[in-house]
């Protein structure tokens, strides 16, 4: 009886195998706010005056981010440039512009820094933009990239938008 009650009060197993704990994962916005919708706008419209499409994402994603970053409200997107590791753009949104221009400083340090960069290919190149109350962060490899001419057209065209806050690698 003792041993059962106790085992009533273990914690449910992941059902992962090897004891791994499970990756959390915040859940990207199911309806876009207006002020996250404004930001996906402006890189839609940049995207497809390229001729690129911004979409859902191919398979899940979460970018390398600072603590402050981490349970920001977001959507993920992605270039249409035909590669399912690359293109990806996040639209973080705070509460006031102000909020997002801090939050964007204290990311483009992390970017910045030994730790961020560890995260990121070694020819990896960052835009972060702020937008309203919004920040738009997008990177991208030459050496990675499927289509090194599309890759680097799409991240032209969203490093177009905005005003961008430096990254110093």
């Amino acid at each position: 009886m003792v041993a059962c009650l106790i085992a009533g009060c273990a914690p449910a197993s992941s059902g992962q195998q090897g004891g791994q704990p499970a990756t959390p994962r915040i859940t990207p916005q199911a309806s876009l706010s207006t002020q996250v919708a404004t930001g996906v706008a402006v890189v839609r419209e940049a995207l497809a005056a390229q001729g690129i499409r911004l979409d859902p994402p191919i398979v899940p994603y979460r970018a390398a981010e600072p603590p402050g970053i981490a349970a920001a409200p977001r959507a993920v997107l992605q270039a249409g440039i035909g590669d399912p590791e690359g293109g990806y753009v996040m639209v973080y949104e705070f509460p006031d512009a102000n909020t997002a221009s801090a939050r964007g400083t204290e990311f483009a340090e992390y970017l910045a820094s030994g730790f961020g960069q560890t995260n990121y290919p070694l020819d990896a190149q960052f835009y972060l933009t702020q937008v309203g109350g919004t920040l738009i962060f997008n990177w991208w490899s030459s050496e990675l990239a499927a289509d090194r001419e599309l890759a680097r057209t799409a991240f032209e065209a969203i490093s177009s938008v905005g005003a961008p806050i430096p990254v110093v690698k």
